[in-house]
């Protein structure tokens, strides 16, 4: 919850997995905003941790009447919570929009729900929205401040642009009378034209601007070729921590010509299983790896002589080439497939080293 604005974090957990994220809260520049309570073996078993059944509601409510300026949130970071309807990664993102009030004014503002880095500058997104009346995209890194950040309770339209922002999206139509429209980031054209359509829909009932892609169909196709050109044959692994819809953009890229050889995801999400049976289907050469299989770390399925598109895939495999890519950051429609095109480019032309990519996310391994 590092991006909510004036914000801070008390972890209530087992010393060795505090000393963890510690290490990584230092390598990221953010151990002036985290504090850590440690549990003992004794606090499990008297019931004190979360997952034996700590009264959370009573303990907020102590806290409110004791610092009624200070707003206190809980964030469940149970990992046997993964499977359920709010694994940790939603719990989060319901809790950063939590924080916002009802108001009464509304603007032709639009917020970016989901993504945890905003939308890029350059994509073709924002000249459709300011077509449709629609000037400002806000995404809660544009704010420093807790009164600034509640500008997004006063948008007309919630865009959410990852699944994991889908029940915080829900909540604040209930709370704050957004609706909301789930967008997903996609890398197959005619994906992203029907994306389009629906949001015109969404936004412009009254078909006053009507969506034209040509332009952007025509400078993907270009991007497309240059980049064949130059990686040729060389095989593709892609992992599901670079994108959400791996297996989509594995049918993109089989589809623009490439040689994909590897996914790597542990559990494919219901918006890319029709991608997944088309892979299944039509090329069940393709490899599925699961990256959290108890074999992954055999480190017996290495290629080392290949281009990953994710920083995982590229550890598991060895990959002499990776792109540095993590849930799409600020990837959308055909801009997106531009950028991803550049960023293989860029990838064979400076080989990556992985130590230094890993350190560079702050990550501990």
């Amino acid at each position: 919850m590092k991006i909510l604005p004036e914000s801070c974090q008390l972890f209530v957990c087992p010393s060795a997995c505090g000393c963890h994220g510690a290490i990584g809260a230092m390598k990221q520049g953010m151990k002036d905003r985290l504090f850590y309570l440690y549990v003992s073996q004794r606090d499990i078993i008297d019931g004190y941790d979360d997952l034996i059944g700590t009264d959370h509601s009573a303990l907020l409510e102590t806290l409110h009447k004791k610092h009624p300026d200070i707003r206190f949130l809980t964030g469940h970071m149970n990992p046997i919570s993964l499977g359920s309807k709010t694994p940790p990664p939603v719990s989060i993102q319901n809790n950063l929009y939590s924080v916002l009030d009802w108001s009464k004014e509304r603007d032709s503002g639009i917020n970016a729900i989901g993504n945890l880095v905003k939308i890029s500058d350059t994509s073709e997104l924002y000249r459709y929205l300011k077509a449709w009346g629609h000037k400002t995209l806000r995404h809660i890194s544009h704010y420093n401040t807790l009164s600034q950040f509640q500008e997004m309770g006063k948008s007309c339209t919630n865009l959410v642009f990852h699944p994991n922002g889908r029940q915080a999206a829900e909540e604040m139509e209930r709370k704050l009378e957004i609706p909301w429209l789930f967008l997903p980031v996609t890398y197959i054209p005619d994906e992203i034209e029907e994306n389009y359509k629906r949001l015109e829909q969404f936004l412009s009932p009254q078909n006053l601007v009507q969506v034209d892609c040509s332009r952007s169909k025509a400078e993907v196709e270009e991007r497309v070729k240059k980049v064949k050109e130059k990686i040729g044959s060389l095989p593709i692994l892609i992992d599901s921590t670079a994108v959400m819809i791996p297996f989509g953009l594995a049918k993109a890229f089989i589809e623009f010509g490439f040689h994909v050889v590897r996914v790597e995801c542990q559990e494919c999400p219901d918006f890319d299983k029709k991608h997944l049976d088309w892979i299944l289907k039509y090329h069940p050469e393709v490899e599925v790896f699961q990256s959290e299989h108890h074999r992954a770390a055999l480190f017996d399925r290495r290629m080392e002589e290949s281009l990953a598109i994710g920083i995982e895939g590229a550890y598991l495999a060895g990959s002499k080439y990776a792109v540095d890519l993590f849930n799409d950051e600020g990837m959308f429609g055909y801009d997106g497939i531009i950028q991803l095109m550049d960023k293989l480019i860029q990838s064979v032309e400076e080989p990556v080293d992985l130590e230094k990519r890993i350190n560079s996310y702050g990550l501990v391994v």
